[in-house]
Order: C-alpha cells, then structure tokens, then sequence
C-alpha cells in the first residue's frame, strides 16, 4: 500500500480557537471533522495566522497522528499548512465541503493507519518530504494533488513549490 494512502486526510472546521493558555506560540483549536467530539488540536500558527482568521474556517486535518501532549494539552491532529522560510499559510479545501470528508490523492488511495500510526514506523517522516504544493497552489503527494471527490483540490493562498506540512 502506497505510504500517502496511509495518512488520515480528512475536512475539518473549527469551531473554537483561542491561545493556549501555558504557551505564547500555541493556539487551542476543537476541531469538527465530522466523529461523535471535536478534536483538540495545538497548533504553532501564532505568528502567522491571526485568531480571527482561524474561527469558523475550514480546514485539512490530518488525523492519525499519535496524541501527544503540547505544554499540558493533549493534542490529537495536525492542521496541514503550506510552509516555506516566507511564511506559512493554512491550507485552503475545496468549496462546500464537510467535517469528516476524506482528502485522497488519486493514484495513492489506501487505508489509512487507525486509531494512528505507529510512531516508531515512521510513516509520516517518510511522506513528508514528498507534500508540496505545486505550480497551480495545489497540496499535492509527489504529483497528486490532494482532492475532495467530487468538489475539487486543496490549494494554499500564495506559496508556490514549498512544503506543506
């Protein structure tokens, strides 16, 4: 099975955010993706995003990444962002879509690894470098872009062939 198609790509809103309480560089996302809670999410964008940009905004969450605890919070997903040394942008879903809709690369469907992956495995270490965004702003898989069935790509907002993460 390809490694991208073992990665829990799914929509996400948020529905709360506000500053982490114990660390300046932090916000505390809950985080709708469509399961019976949200998610709590701790998320370094302080310095990039300002707060009332990420209430109510719609967002890609990948979701199997093990929890772990950021300064006391226990933090289940990861908001995925276009990321370069000129700033970092969150990326952007495709109009209309919902809490809990896949994010697939055609090409490199698989299952993914639940409850989430093995830390020891590496799977998200061997992915990463392969997440960009590419020419057209599209979030992509070495050359897949990440795709909602049937409402169209993620894209980010201006960073061109950088990193997402």
């Amino acid at each position: 099975m390809p490694l991208s198609g073992r990665l829990d790509l799914k929509i996400g809103k948020i529905v709360e955010a506000k500053r982490h309480p114990d660390a300046d560089s932090l916000y505390l996302l809950q985080i709708e993706c469509g399961e019976e809670r949200p998610r709590t999410v701790c998320s370094g964008l302080v310095k990039y995003v300002p707060i009332e940009e990420l209430q109510d905004r719609v967002v890609i969450l990948l979701c199997n990444l093990k929890p772990v605890k950021m300064r006391g919070v226990t933090s289940e997903a990861m908001v995925m962002c276009a990321s370069s040394e000129n700033g970092v942008e969150v990326l952007i879903p495709p109009p209309n879509s919902t809490p809990g809709e896949p994010v697939i690369c055609k090409g490199y469907e698989g299952t993914p690894d639940r409850p989430f992956m093995n830390p020891k495995k590496k799977i998200f270490e061997t992915v990463a470098p392969d997440l960009h965004t590419n020419d057209k702003l599209e979030a992509c898989y070495k050359d897949s872009p990440f795709e909602v069935s049937g409402k169209g790509y993620c894209v980010a907002k201006t960073l061109k062939n950088v990193a997402v993460k």
